[in-house]
């Protein structure tokens, strides 16, 4: 029986991780058309700087996606989603650097990460006119640094990837202090702010052309907007938010604290038991709960909308332990509204 119990447990864990893996690929996949999206408006042209961070964040979603890191997986979509938002928008800014975790030397020094020598390069770059002269670079050196950052944090950070991130980072670093000491010493524009002016002989001017007839005036399609989803658990029968996912709301608050374009929408919902009225209730104290976290961080009410669904759209089978704590959960819609 033992036996039974122990495989049936087992069998239930494989599923909800199925699960929750093919859920985060969805919302890896929203992110693409976003950058799909973006790419259309020329954001990888006009911002290259926030378009690359974007790709980069969404990048390293994925790998912790594939190792069924959840918080961090969603939490690297918001990011993602974040910067997408900002290579869209008209006055691209450079983002302010990732703070390094603080107690996070004993796990960085064990690897030979030198974290403090990582920030002073990304520092180099940044006042040497990073976001000028090697945009790219140094967007997703940062990315890398701030999924470095991401790890360190943890009580029992995955070595492999610690060391990869680092790589990846200070590879990008390198070609970035390599570019801008190169823009320097030539004086380029990116570096200097005034243009090149090549010097050419004057020439007479020619005939102008014969004007064409003005094509028809066609309305233009409606624009599609920016939005990718999210979603934090609940406890049976509670609508406390759990600690685990601090980081994920704080990376939505940041999000609509640097783009206010951008709205969100939070439904609650719950499992299959208790009744229907109640579950309505506690549904609805969910999503209310996620809400009055984002007010208390600075966000405007009316830039928030809640709602709750209790016993519907469940989204794992209600008979497994892991299932019903699946369905325990608010959802995220993060929306950037055009013409805001």
């Amino acid at each position: 029986m033992k036996k039974t119990a122990v495989a049936l447990v087992a069998s239930s864990l494989v599923i909800a991780q199925d699960f929750t893996n093919t859920k985060l690929m969805d919302g890896i996949n929203q992110l693409q058309r976003g950058m799909e999206l973006a790419k259309k408006k020329e954001a990888d042209l006009r911002n290259p700087y926030h378009f690359e961070k974007a790709k980069t964040q969404r990048e390293v979603s994925y790998i912790l996606a594939s190792h069924l890191d959840e918080v961090g997986a969603w939490m690297f979509m918001v990011k993602s989603f974040n910067a997408l938002s900002k290579a869209v928008s008209e006055k691209p800014v450079m983002d302010q650097l990732a703070p390094q975790p603080e107690n996070s030397k004993s796990h960085a020094e064990k690897l030979g990460i030198a974290v403090e020598s990582l920030v002073k390069g990304l520092i180099y770059v940044r006042e040497n006119r990073g976001f000028n002269c090697a945009p790219a670079e140094l967007a997703r050196g940062e990315a890398y640094y701030e999924a470095l950052v991401y790890e360190l944090s943890k009580s029992r950070p995955n070595a492999d990837f610690l060391v990869d991130f680092y790589k990846r980072s200070w590879a990008e670093i390198n070609k970035a202090t390599e570019m801008v000491d190169l823009a320097r010493e030539g004086q380029l524009e990116c570096y200097t702010g005034v243009p090149f002016v090549v010097q050419v002989q004057r020439r007479e001017p020619e005939k102008p052309p014969v004007p064409l007839e003005p094509a028809p005036h066609q309305a233009s399609p409606r624009e599609e907007p920016l939005m990718v989803t999210a979603r934090i658990h609940f406890d049976f029968n509670k609508h406390t938010i759990k600690r685990e996912y601090i980081p994920l709301l704080n990376e939505v608050v940041k999000t609509l604290q640097e783009n206010p374009n951008i709205r969100v929408r939070i439904e609650g919902f719950t499992d299959h038991v208790g009744t229907k009225a109640y579950n309505e209730r506690l549904a609805l104290r969910r999503a209310q709960a996620v809400r009055d976290y984002l007010i208390r961080a600075g966000i405007p009410a009316d830039r928030i909308e809640v709602a709750g669904f209790g016993k519907d759209r469940y989204i794992a089978d209600n008979k497994t332990p892991m299932g019903r704590f699946t369905n325990r959960r608010a959802e995220f819609i993060i929306l950037q509204v055009p013409g805001r």
